[in-house]
Formats: C-alpha cells, structure tokens, sequence
C-alpha cells in the first residue's frame, strides 16, 4: 500500500509542477518559483488523496468484516 500512496503523491506533485510550469511560460514568468510552489501544493494534495483512499480502503475492510459476523 506505500508503493501506491508514494504513486498518488508523486503523480499530483509532477501534474502540479508541470501546470505551474506552462502557466509560467505563458504568463513571462520566472518559472522556478512557480514550479516549486506548484510542487509543493501537489505534494500536499497527493497525502490529501492518499489518506482519503487509505481511510475509505480501511472503511470498506471494516464493514465487510462486520457483514461477516452477523
């Protein structure tokens, strides 16, 4: 299960960074601030993500156990 969080976090860092990259570039920008503003939020919405997927996975694995015992 890390290997897919690390994945989640991962993929939204590169798709953060990269569109603050291409705003950059069309804007005139200096691109490095923005890349790494937009790496950072990503890396942040990635754990978001991830420890919703991992909360809802360990909700569905308790009710299905609790299914089990009536």
């Amino acid at each position: 299960m890390a290997a897919k969080e690390k994945t989640i976090v991962a993929t939204a860092t590169f798709v953060t960074s990269l569109l603050s990259y291409l705003y950059a570039k069309e804007a005139d920008k200096d691109s490095v601030a923005y890349v790494m503003v937009g790496g950072f939020i990503g890396s942040l919405l990635g754990e978001g993500i991830a420890e919703a997927i991992k909360k809802n996975s360990s909700d569905n694995k308790n009710n299905s156990d609790a299914n089990r015992n009536i």
